[in-house]
C-alpha cells in the first residue's frame, strides 16, 4: 500500500482511528493479504514435507539433479521435493491419461523446451 503513512524508527503507533475509513480498509486489506501469503506458504511447505515423508521413492526417482549430501536412503529435502515435480511435468503432460479438455488447453501453448526467450533477430543485433 503505497499510500500508507511511513513511520520513522521508534515513532510508535499510526493511530489508525484518526485516519479515514478508506485508509483503515486499505490497511486491513494489506494485513489480510500478508496473512494469506503466510498461510499459503505454510500449506505449501507442509505439502513438501508430506511428499518427502510419504513418497520419498517417487521424489528421488524424479529428482534429476545432484546434491553433495544426497542420500536416497533418507527422506529428501524440501528442495529436492520442490524440483521433482518440475522435472516430471513434461512426462506428465505427454501422458495419454490427460483429460481431453486439458490436452486442448495445453495444445495452444508451445512446449517449454522449444520456446525461446529471444527471437533470432535479437540475438543477431546483440552480437
Amino acid at each position: 500500500m503505497s499510500g500508507m503513512t511511513p513511520l520513522r524508527s521508534r515513532q510508535g503507533d499510526q493511530y489508525r482511528h484518526r485516519q479515514s475509513s478508506a485508509y483503515r480498509r486499505a490497511v486491513k486489506r494489506k494485513r489480510n493479504a500478508f496473512h494469506l501469503h503466510l498461510q499459503l506458504g505454510c500449506v505449501a511447505q507442509g505439502l513438501l514435507q508430506h511428499l518427502a515423508i510419504e513418497h520419498p521413492d517417487q521424489v528421488w526417482r524424479y529428482f534429476r539433479s545432484w546434491l553433495r549430501t544426497m542420500n536416497p536412503a533418507l527422506p529428501p529435502s524440501e528442495l529436492a521435493v520442490a524440483s521433482a515435480p518440475r522435472s516430471a511435468l513434461p512426462e506428465f503432460l505427454a501422458s495419454a491419461l490427460l483429460p481431453p479438455k486439458l490436452k486442448n488447453i495445453l495444445s495452444k501453448y508451445p512446449e517449454p523446451h522449444k520456446a525461446s526467450l529471444f527471437n533470432d533477430s535479437s540475438l543477431e543485433t546483440a552480437a
